[in-house]
C-alpha cells in the first residue's frame, strides 16, 4: 500500500508534516480535515518510482475541474502509449507526473495505485466521478472487456474533441447577443444614472407639464440613483438565488424545457443535442455496448434533462422489445431524420454508420445556423436598440421643444 507524506497548516499558522498509510489522496485530505489541518503539499510514496510531488489543486481548478483540452490530451496520450505496448500502470504514472492540471495528476496517480492494488481500471476511474463522467468509465469498462483499451481511449479523445467543438459553437452562437445586450444595459444605466439627473433641474424650471416619456425616465433615474446600494444587493441576491436554484431538479428541468422552446435558439439547441446523442450512441454501439446500455449513456450525455428524460422512457420501451425508431416516433420534438435513419440502420444492421451520418449532418446544419445567427438576430437587437434611443430622445427633446416654443411665444 502506498503512503502519503504531507505538509499542512494548523489553526495557529504552524506547518505540520506527517505520513498516512492510506490508498488515496482523498483519504489524506479527509484525515487532515478531521484534525483541523489545511493541506499545503501531498507526496505519494511508491516503492517503484519514489516520491512524486502532488500540489494541492488551485481554487479555480477545484471550482471548474478539468478542462476539456486536458481530457483530450489525457485520452490521446493513453491511447498512444497503450497502442505502443506500454502497460496501463506505467502509462498512468508517466501522465500523472507530466499533467499540468493538478486534479488530473492526482487522479491518474491514484488510479494507477488502485489498479496496482487489484482494483479494475474502470472501477478506479469511477472512484473519481467528479473528474470522469459515467460515459468515460463505462467506455473504459468496454475496453477492458474487449481487450481494446487503446481504442476506447481513442474514441474518448474523439468524443471530447467533438464536445469541445459543440461548446465552441454554443459560445459563438451566444457571444454576439450577449455583447449587444450587455452594451445596451450598460448604456441605459449610464444614461439613467449620469445623463438624466443633469436634465432634471433644467426641466424642473419649466412651468409646463412634462411629457410622459420624460416623467417615466426621471422617475426611473431618481429611483436608481436613490436606491443604488439596495439595487446592488438585490441583484447580488438574485444571482445567488439563481445559482442555488440550479441545484434544484425541478428548476433545471423547467430551464431546459424553456431552452428547447426559445425561437431560433431552441431549434439550434436540438440540432446540437442530436449531434451529441448520435455520435456518442454510434461510438458505444460500434464498441460492442448493447443498445439499451448505449441509450442510457448517450441519453445521460445529452446535456438537457427534458431530452434525457425522453431517452430514459425510450430505453424502457426498447427493453420491452420495441424497435428504437418506433419508440422515438412517440416524441415529435425528436427530429424525423433521426428516426428514419435509425429505421434504415435497424433494417440493414448498420445503425452505428447511420448515426454517424446523422451526427455529421446536424454538425453541418448547426454550423450553418450559427454562421447566419447574427443575420437572424440583428434585426431584433437593432429594433430594441432603436426603441431605447427613441425613448431617450423623446424624453429629452420633447420638453426642450416645449420650452423653445414658450420662449418664441413670449418674444
Amino acid at each position: 500500500m502506498p503512503g502519503f507524506q504531507y505538509e499542512a497548516m494548523n489553526q495557529k499558522g504552524e506547518i505540520i508534516t506527517g505520513f498516512f498509510a492510506v490508498e488515496t489522496v482523498a483519504e489524506v485530505e479527509a484525515r487532515l480535515a478531521q484534525s483541523g489541518l489545511s493541506p499545503l503539499k501531498i507526496q505519494i510514496s511508491s516503492n517503484q518510482d519514489g516520491p512524486v510531488n502532488l500540489n494541492i489543486p488551485t481554487l479555480m481548478e477545484r471550482l471548474h475541474g478539468i478542462k476539456i483540452d486536458d481530457l483530450i490530451l489525457f485520452c490521446r496520450q493513453l491511447s498512444t502509449m497503450l497502442a505502443a505496448g506500454i502497460v496501463i500502470l506505467q502509462a498512468l504514472r508517466i501522465i500523472g507526473r507530466q499533467a499540468q492540471n493538478v486534479l488530473l495528476r492526482i487522479a491518474a496517480l491514484d488510479i494507477a495505485d488502485q489498479v496496482e492494488g487489484g482494483t479494475k481500471l474502470s472501477d478506479a476511474f469511477a472512484v473519481h466521478h467528479k473528474v470522469f463522467t459515467p460515459l468515460f468509465y463505462n467506455m473504459v469498462r468496454v475496453g477492458e472487456e474487449t481487450g481494446s483499451l487503446d481504442r476506447s481511449f481513442d474514441y474518448l479523445s474523439k468524443l471530447n474533441e467533438n464536445e469541445k467543438n459543440i461548446q465552441t459553437k454554443i459560445k459563438a452562437a451566444t457571444s454576439y447577443p450577449k455583447i449587444v445586450i450587455s452594451a445596451l444595459v450598460v448604456a441605459i444605466l449610464f444614461l439613467m444614472t449620469f445623463v438624466m439627473p443633469k436634465f432634471v433641474t433644467l426641466f424642473a424650471s419649466s412651468k409646463h407639464g412634462l411629457p410622459l416619456p420624460t416623467k417615466i425616465l426621471i422617475a426611473g433615474s431618481n429611483f436608481i440613483t436613490g436606491n443604488f446600494i439596495i439595487l446592488f444587493f438585490i441583484t447580488a441576491a438574485l444571482i445567488t438565488a439563481y445559482r442555488m436554484a440550479l441545484r434544484n431538479e425541478s428548476f433545471i428541468l423547467a430551464q431546459d424545457r424553456l431552452r428547447l422552446r426559445l425561437p431560433i435558439f431552441g431549434p439550434l439547441g436540438i440540432k446540437i443535442y442530436m449531434s451529441r446523442f448520435c455520435r456518442v450512441f454510434a461510438v458505444l454501439t460500434v464498441s460492442g455496448v448493447d443498445i439499451v446500455r448505449a441509450l442510457d449513456l448517450a441519453g445521460a450525455a445529452l446535456g438537457n434533462r427534458v431530452l434525457a428524460g425522453m431517452m430514459e422512457k425510450i430505453r424502457h420501451e426498447v427493453e420491452q422489445g420495441r424497435h428504437l425508431s418506433e419508440a422515438m416516433a412517440d416524441y415529435p420534438i425528436l427530429p424525423s431524420l433521426v428516426r428514419e435513419m435509425l429505421a434504415v440502420g435497424e433494417q440493414s444492421g448498420r445503425m452505428d454508420e447511420m448515426m454517424v451520418k446523422v451526427a455529421d449532418f446536424y454538425d453541418t446544419e448547426s454550423d450553418y445556423t450559427i454562421k447566419n445567427l447574427s443575420t437572424l438576430i440583428e434585426p431584433v437587437l437593432l429594433l430594441a436598440l432603436g426603441g431605447v434611443v427613441a425613448i431617450f430622445a423623446l424624453a429629452i427633446f420633447m420638453p426642450m421643444w416645449d420650452m423653445m416654443n414658450v420662449v418664441k411665444g413670449g418674444g
